[in-house]
C-alpha cells in the first residue's frame, strides 16, 4: 500500500525535475529557477513526507529526482557563474533552501526507519554497506591513513557492484541504501578533500537551525559515531555555500582542498544512475 502511494508523488517530482518545466536549461542559461520552481519542490517534499517516512523501499527513480535536486542543481548554477555571470544571491538561497529540505528528509527517513539501531537484522551485503557508511567501518576515523582509505575504497567497490548485481532487476530499493550511497557519494567526499573540524561561523543566522540542531540532536541518540555527526551537520549549515566544481560546499578556503585518489564518487554515482534497473 505505502508503494502505491509512492506513484503519485514520484511522477509529481519526475514532472518537476525532468519535465518540460526542469530546471536546468534555465539555470545554465539565466542562471535562476523558473519562476516558482524552488516553491513547488519544497512543498511537494513536504507533502510527501510522511508517505515516504512510511515506505521502507523508494524507486530508485524518485529517489533520484530528490539526489540530483539536491547536489547537481547547484552545480549547474556553478557552470553558469563559471562562464562569467555574476552570482545570484536568490539563487543561491534558494538553491539551498532545496538542497537543506531534501537532506533533512534524507535523515528524518533514516531514524524513523530505525536504521542506526535496527542494523543488526541487516545481511550480506547490506551489513557490509551499512559498516563502510555508518557503521565501524565509515572512514571517517581514518581519513589521515592513506593506506586504510585505500583499502576502504576496494571494500567499497566490491560491495556497490554486489549491490548492482543483487538488485539489478528491482525497481524499488530499501530506501536507506539508497541514502547511505548518496552519503558516501557527497558527504565522505567533503570529509576526504577537506579539513572540516571547526564548524561554519554564523550558523544561527540559518533559518533553518532550529531544524538542523533538533536533528542533529535525535542523530546523537542513534549514532555512536560523533564524527558523523558532525559531518552531517557542516553539510546543513553549508547547504547555502557556493559550490566547488565536483559539488562540495567551499565550507573553508578554497586553498584548504585538495585532490583526492579515493574519491568514492564515481562508483557510487554508477551505482545511482543505472539507466533501466529493470532491464538488467
Amino acid at each position: 500500500m505505502a508503494l502505491k502511494k509512492l506513484v503519485p508523488i514520484n511522477n509529481s517530482l519526475e514532472k518537476l525535475v525532468w519535465g518540460s518545466g526542469e530546471p536546468v536549461t534555465v539555470l545554465l542559461e539565466q542562471g535562476k529557477l523558473p519562476d516558482g520552481w524552488s516553491e513547488s519542490y519544497c512543498d511537494l517534499v513536504k507533502v510527501a513526507e510522511d508517505c515516504l517516512f512510511t515506505s521502507r523501499r523508494w524507486s530508485q527513480r524518485l529517489f533520484l529526482s530528490l539526489h540530483f535536486t539536491s547536489c547537481y542543481l547547484p552545480l549547474r548554477y556553478e557552470v553558469w557563474i563559471a562562464a562569467g555571470n555574476r552570482p545570484s544571491l536568490q539563487t543561491q538561497q534558494e538553491l539551498g533552501e532545496i538542497s537543506r529540505s531534501t537532506e533533512i528528509l534524507f535523515w528524518n527517513t533514516l531514524l524513523r526507519h530505525h536504521c542506526f539501531t535496527q542494523c543488526e537484522n541487516f545481511t550480506g551485503n547490506q551489513r557490509a554497506l551499512f559498516a563502510l557508511s555508518f557503521g565501524d567501518r565509515c572512514p571517517l576515523e581514518f581519513s589521515g591513513d592513506p593506506q586504510a582509505l585505500k583499502d576502504w575504497k576496494a571494500d567499497l567497490k566490491k560491495c556497490l557492484t554486489d549491490l548492482e548485481r543483487e538488485y539489478c532487476a528491482v525497481v524499488d530499493w530499501p530506501a536507506w541504501i539508497l541514502i547511505a550511497v548518496h552519503f558516501i557519494s557527497f558527504y565522505v567526499d567533503l570529509s576526504l578533500q577537506r579539513q572540516i573540524g571547526q564548524r561554519l561561523n554564523g550558523q544561527s543566522e540559518l533559518q533553518s537551525q532550529s531544524d538542523i540542531d533538533d536533528l542533529c540532536s535525535r542523530l546523537s541518540e542513534q549514532v555512536p559515531h560523533q564524527s558523523l555527526i558532525q559531518l552531517i551537520r557542516l553539510w546543513l549549515e553549508s547547504s547555502h555555500c557556493r559550490r566547488d566544481s565536483s559539488g562540495l560546499p567551499l565550507v573553508k578556503s578554497l586553498s584548504q582542498q585538495v585532490a583526492t585518489t579515493i574519491s568514492p564518487r564515481t562508483n557510487c554515482e554508477v551505482l545511482l544512475f543505472q539507466s533501466n534497473p529493470s532491464e538488467c
